[in-house]
């Protein structure tokens, strides 16, 4: 019996088979059903085209209207951006310096050490320096592309003077949190 479920494969319809199994696990929040495709399909040509197009659906996603989605649609993009990530090889060690700026500033927005308008340009800052951090990774290694893609626009909405916000901040940290959780979750490598 199939994990994935019972499906008749033609060359025509292999990869609408891989990206409805994949969808309907993100959908469901099934991330362990995504874990056991990801190490079962590994890092085949279909799985990587498969998750190419739920990939681009949150990048489009997140340029329209990151700001709107609730903590469910974080989680699920998040998913679907670090599965991408693992089949294009990406390792964390690439985006550790990200990984440890946007960490610090968790911090210093949860435990409010500074006025509204110091910890607005705090965010405004370190968010204009996580992008060019992550303009320079993803040149320098082209697996952090997908990581940079999506988190490229993120980054420009919160570091707009109204979107500069603790609250804010902690939607896009939320979402990088996943990223990273999940990439380790799914089999991504240190």
């Amino acid at each position: 019996m199939n994990p994935y479920g019972k499906w008749k494969y033609s060359e025509r319809n292999d990869n609408d088979v891989e990206k409805n199994i994949l969808k309907e696990a993100f959908d469901k929040g099934n991330f362990s059903k995504v874990r056991e495709y990801l190490r079962d399909k590994g890092r085949d040509k279909r799985s990587r085209e498969a998750l190419k197009e739920l990939y681009y659906r949150v990048l489009e996603d997140a340029r329209k209207r990151f700001g709107q989605w609730r903590s469910e649609e974080i989680v699920k993009n998040g998913a679907i951006v670090a599965a991408y990530a693992v089949v294009n090889d990406l390792r964390t060690t690439q985006i550790r310096k990200i990984i440890e700026m946007a960490k610090g500033l968790h911090i210093r927005v949860r435990t409010k050490q500074a006025t509204d308008e110091e910890m607005k340009k705090q965010i405004k800052d370190e968010a204009l320096r996580m992008n060019i951090l992550m303009a320079y990774y993803a040149g320098k290694n082209r697996s952090v592309l997908p990581i940079q893609e999506v988190l490229e626009p993120i980054l420009n909405w919160v570091s707009e003077d109204n979107n500069a916000t603790p609250e804010n901040f902690e939607k896009v940290y939320m979402f990088f949190e996943t990223i990273v959780a999940y990439h380790k979750y799914f089999g991504g490598k240190e």
